[in-house]
């Protein structure tokens, strides 16, 4: 079982709660009810889980069943998701389909994938190349489609505590940064500290990969006082982050899905280009679910996103704050 402690909490205590509600009901019937409705979910714990929400592709009165459940973390809070959903709805009831409604839950890459095998979802927006392959090999996925390119960042204190510089490549920004870490003085005005969400998702790979890229392992014994481990999803991380003047992992999508005042008080120092042999490009894959229900649908959601006419189009054309947040598949 993988609690997501930080990040949902209700997800890690509904179960505890429905004993001591068993408990306070005081009846033998009420705490068996209870107590195998908690069981039931603690087997299938990833299958209990409720949409962050449901799209209806802004149709009046739109009641239909939910005929598509999507996986996905950034691109969910950046509103990504909810586009796709509502112009592919609106895509599919032109052509002649009843109204039908899109659930999105929200996921990292790791948990997506966690829930594809337990068919909580049908599909999900991954980016881990290596663990989208291993999930078509054990069954859990049957096939991966190019949806789009997001970027990381390298983003941290205008203060720059490290001086490191958008010339440096990433693997010498990373080092000087633990350079610098290494040698924080308490008289220092700001510090040299590190954010990592600490959590299997793509960003928390991606920063662990230029870490042991430089030969260094920062959240191993003994345990970098300047490494702050803090587990969420990347709004969340990325305002964590700027709030606390520490350098961070994350992308371009969730950087512009923050308050335009709030990104101002974080620098830019490194950010990924869309060349294949990028380090901080970010690619999501649309991974489809060995378990997934509605296969017509299933289907014709991946041939929509792929189409350069159609779900290309619109993620193409999806802006924050005037600026494009992701490019389309090569």
């Amino acid at each position: 079982m993988r609690f997501i402690s930080g990040k949902n909490i209700s997800q890690d205590i509904w179960p505890l709660a429905l004993l001591l509600l068993a408990v306070s009901a005081g009846t033998m019937v009420g705490f068996a009810k209870y107590v195998s409705a908690a069981l039931l979910c603690v087997q299938s714990f990833v299958s209990c889980v409720d949409p962050q929400a449901v799209y209806d592709g802004g149709i009046k009165g739109n009641k239909g069943p939910i005929k598509l459940r999507i996986g996905n973390g950034g691109a969910g809070q950046s509103g990504l998701i909810k586009v796709l959903a509502d112009e592919f709805i609106k895509y599919e009831v032109k052509k002649g389909a009843k109204p039908f409604r899109v659930a999105w839950y929200l996921s990292d890459t790791t948990v997506s994938i966690n829930y594809l095998q337990a068919g909580t979802v049908d599909v999900g927006f991954t980016y881990s190349e290596v663990a989208e392959k291993i999930a078509i090999k054990q069954g859990v996925a049957v096939s991966r489609h190019y949806a789009w390119r997001d970027h990381f960042l390298l983003v941290g204190p205008k203060a720059n505590p490290a001086n490191i510089s958008s010339s440096l490549d990433i693997l010498t920004i990373f080092s000087n940064i633990y350079k610098a870490a290494q040698n924080n003085k308490v008289t220092d005005p700001v510090q040299t500290r590190f954010l990592s969400r600490y959590d299997k998702s793509a960003t928390n790979i991606k920063e662990s990969q230029m870490w042991i890229g430089i030969g260094q392992v920062p959240w191993a014994t003994a345990y970098s006082t300047w490494y702050h481990s803090y587990i969420a999803f990347p709004v969340q991380a990325l305002k964590a982050a700027i709030l606390l003047d520490e350098y961070t992992i994350t992308d371009r999508g969730t950087y512009l899905s923050i308050d335009p005042s709030l990104a101002k008080q974080t620098v830019i120092y490194k950010a990924a280009t869309d060349s294949s042999s990028d380090p901080l490009l970010n690619p999501a894959f649309l991974l489809i679910g060995k378990k997934a229900t509605n296969l017509g649908t299933v289907n014709s959601f991946k041939k929509w996103v792929v189409d350069k006419k159609l779900g290309q189009k619109a993620i193409i054309a999806f802006k924050k704050s005037g600026k494009q947040l992701y490019s389309g598949a090569p």
